[in-house]
């Protein structure tokens, strides 16, 4: 997860064309192959925010997202909220730590 990589290198590795790759991995988890790596990455990245101390930044660089904004985008997306807002307020009403789409969950 905290590796930089594509779908194309990813395609090549398994010896497939990068759209066989893509069609296969929607059939088998509902996202293609970024999207469900943004997913992964997003779901431990909340894990880190609400189980650590560390800094956005620290918990961003952990699974993959060099820029901290980046993170901060996704979960905000995702919660409405930032990191740090979450931090200061608690867990939201409703929030879930899978939510019922991620492929975590």
């Amino acid at each position: 997860m905290a590796e930089s990589w594509t779908t194309t290198a990813l395609a090549r590795s398994v010896a497939v064309s990068r759209t066989h790759l893509t069609r296969l991995f929607v059939a088998c988890t509902g996202f293609p192959p970024m999207r469900y790596l943004t997913e992964i990455r997003l779901t431990e990245f909340t894990r880190l925010i609400d189980e650590t101390d560390w800094t956005v930044a620290r918990a961003a660089g952990a699974v993959g997202w060099r820029d901290p904004r980046v993170a901060s985008r996704w979960f905000s997306r995702r919660y409405g909220i930032t990191p740090s807002q979450y931090r200061a307020s608690g867990r939201p009403e409703g929030r879930q730590a899978n939510p019922p789409h991620s492929p975590a969950g």
